[in-house]
């Protein structure tokens, strides 16, 4: 059976939906993609055939004071009509990220940062842009071509090389190195009546590289651009995916598939590329009762062996993706639940 069921208020163009017309709602957030959320309402007698419009505005809040875990803007719909109580209406709404994917552009940015680059890219959007990323701060390129690409595509094409994440909440586009740091307060345990429903961790050391170097060439100045990273000290456990791969974590890997023009540049993409690859070696999902305040890009700390505590499985986790489910608890699988997608560069506790 799902857990407990709190209070959901559910808005569409500003107006709450009466709790006795609710069925249920799936909200889907992942780093890279725009948020989406598929709201189901009874609608008997056809009583929002027509009521409501693409582009209006949806936000899904839970609990006792509300907390809003979604907002974002419909974007399509889909009815299921079969007369009397059992008509229903399915609407799927995406958070304004979407309107990156909207169309392909070419076009050339001259004399900029990625942030400023992004930063226009927003604007279009209507979006705001929050980016960190130090080493990248001051980096200008004389000139970066979008070459038929939507403005996700690209966005996402140059976070990577950066080594950043993106997401976005509301109107805000978050474009962050990752901060494998960042500590939020969920803790989880699969003990009796522990916080953690189901737990299934993988690990794999398909990706686990100890150096990465990436090569390329200035045609201005005729010289060879070589770039270097060793695999980055984890912040996310006792030992490093390297570490814990034993001979087959002595891999090094290159990359010259991109257009490099410094060697700040070409180190910061070997850099990213090395994270990259490195926390693919731990992944996983937790399901849990449903949590409002689990954020994308935070880590969360997991006992997965209570009795062990260097269990490889238990320590801290990046989370990359969230999967809201609620349901009505009269339905098979009524309650509020929350699946948390990891990923991590480490194994055992403590760090």
């Amino acid at each position: 059976m799902g857990a407990a069921a709190p209070n959901v208020d559910i808005f569409l163009n500003g107006e709450e939906i009466p709790d006795g017309d609710f069925i249920s709602y799936l909200v889907e957030r992942d780093m890279f993609q725009p948020d989406m959320a598929a709201i189901v309402l009874s609608n008997k007698n056809d009583i929002y055939g027509g009521k409501f419009k693409i582009g209006q505005p949806v936000e899904v809040k839970v609990g006792s004071p509300p907390v809003s875990i979604y907002k974002g803007e419909i974007v399509g719909f889909e009815g299921v009509y079969k007369g009397g109580d059992t008509t229903k209406l399915l609407i799927r709404a995406m958070n304004k990220m979407h309107r990156l994917l909207r169309k392909r552009k070419s076009i050339t940015y001259t004399e900029k940062t990625d942030k400023e680059i992004i930063q226009q890219i927003c604007g279009d959007a209507e979006l705001t842009l929050e980016f960190e990323h130090r080493e990248a701060a001051g980096l200008k390129y004389k000139h970066v071509y979008q070459h038929n690409q939507t403005n996700l595509e690209f966005v996402r094409t140059r976070a990577a090389r950066m080594g950043c994440h993106v997401w976005c909440v509301d109107t805000k586009l978050f474009v962050k190195e990752p901060d494998l740091g960042k500590t939020g307060k969920l803790k989880l345990n699969v003990d009796k009546d522990g916080t953690l429903r189901v737990f299934t961790p993988r690990m794999s050391s398909a990706t686990v590289v100890k150096k990465v170097t990436v090569k390329g060439w200035n045609p201005e100045t005729m010289e060879l651009i070589e770039g270097k990273s060793d695999a980055l000290p984890t912040q996310l456990g006792a030992e490093d995916a390297v570490k814990a791969s034993g001979a087959l974590g002595k891999e090094e890997t290159f990359t010259v598939d991109h257009p490099i023009w410094s060697l700040q540049e070409a180190n910061m993409l070997a850099k990213a590329r090395v994270r990259d690859l490195n926390l693919q070696f731990l992944t996983g999902e937790a399901e849990c009762a449903g949590n409002s305040e689990v954020q994308l890009g935070e880590v969360v700390e997991i006992t997965a062996n209570a009795l062990k505590a260097d269990d490889p499985f238990n320590g801290k986790y990046y989370v990359m993706g969230i999967t809201h489910r609620h349901t009505m608890p009269k339905a098979k699988e009524g309650g509020f639940v929350t699946i948390l997608k990891l990923a991590r560069d480490a194994q055992k506790g403590g760090s």
